[in-house]
């Protein structure tokens, strides 16, 4: 929605963006945070843990129940970086001028 080469929403000044931005989040939430708690981010989710295993809680705290972990804290890591990397590289190439 914010790449300036995305033209869905035209050339106008995009006063949606933030609304959208919002409702996903807020959707997501609602979907997720009974499963997950809602620990999207990485640092919010590995400080509590790193305290709770320096208090003697082990494997309760890392890994976490099911492996957990992993998922919060490579997920976010390596998904952010790759997911705009094939944004940039497949979605907003740019395409050479027609020329007549």
């Amino acid at each position: 929605i914010t790449n300036k080469h995305n033209k869905a929403l035209g050339d106008a000044a995009r006063p949606g963006v933030p609304f959208m931005i919002g409702a996903t989040v807020a959707v997501l939430l609602a979907l997720y945070a009974p499963i997950t708690q809602a620990g999207w981010n990485p640092a919010r989710d590995f400080g509590p843990r790193l305290v709770a295993a320096m208090a003697g809680w082990g494997e309760v705290a890392i890994p976490g129940p099911r492996g957990g972990f992993w998922i919060y804290i490579v997920g976010p890591c390596l998904g952010a970086p790759l997911g705009a990397a094939l944004a940039e590289l497949l979605l907003w190439q740019r395409r050479p001028a027609n020329r007549s």
